[in-house]
Order: C-alpha cells, then sequence, then structure tokens
C-alpha cells in the first residue's frame, strides 16, 4: 500500500525528494505532478505534487528528506 508522505508545491521540487529517496533504494511515485505542471496556479487549487512510498518505507523515506544531504550529494561548483 502506497501513502504520501509529503506534497510540494512545484513538481521540480517533488523530483528532487524523489530522487534523492531512489538514491537511497526507496521506490516511490508521484501524484498529480502532470497537472501541477501545466498551469502556475493549479498546484494550489489540487494540494501540489504528492510524494508517495510503500507504508513499510514511509518513516525511513521522512527521515531521509528531513536529514541534511550528505557532503556527497551537494557539487562543489569551484
Amino acid at each position: 500500500m502506497l501513502i504520501t508522505i509529503a506534497n510540494f508545491p512545484y513538481p521540480i521540487d517533488a523530483n528532487l525528494a524523489k530522487s534523492r529517496l531512489e538514491a537511497e533504494g526507496i521506490d516511490c511515485v508521484l501524484t498529480n505532478e502532470h497537472i501541477a505542471g501545466m498551469n502556475w496556479y493549479w498546484p494550489l487549487a489540487i494540494g501540489g505534487v504528492g510524494l508517495q512510498v510503500r507504508e513499510s518505507d514511509a518513516e525511513r523515506a521522512v527521515e531521509i528528506l528531513e536529514s541534511e544531504p550528505h557532503d556527497e550529494d551537494v557539487v562543489d561548483e569551484d
């Protein structure tokens, strides 16, 4: 069973979070991604883009999203 662990105002924010979870081995899906991308004001009307994971992965996924990115996740532009 999938549950929504976060909602994001813009598809790009949701995709960044999704990529972070997938890098940690957690499968996830986005809801309303395409609808939210069609018009700038629609995400507010539909509650944003939802990030869903398996119920068994939810606690770990939330911990990952709430933690600071690791140093290797940050690109040094120098």
